[in-house]
């Protein structure tokens, strides 16, 4: 039967060295904060690459269907 010491020398000698911990702490940390940058940047930097490289115009193109854009277009009402 073990006694409450050796539990707990058992039990401390299985955790992390502090030092150890908070540097592996601190990478997840890092990882994760460059996967979140990563997922909001890259796909809209690739889009954007795609687009100047001579991709399709897209839906956001303010020039119409015969490429040529007007000044003016903003100030009409919406065709209904």
């Amino acid at each position: 039967m073990a006694s409450n010491f050796h539990n707990m020398h058992r039990d401390w000698e299985d955790q992390l060295p502090p030092e150890l911990e908070g540097h592996i702490v601190q990478q997840v940390n890092n990882l994760s904060v460059f996967g979140k940058v990563v997922e909001l940047f890259v796909p809209n930097a690739l889009h954007t690459a795609a687009r100047l490289i001579g991709g399709d115009s897209g839906p956001h193109d303010p020039a119409g269907a015969d490429g040529r854009y007007s000044v003016d277009d903003w100030r009409r009402p919406p065709a209904r």
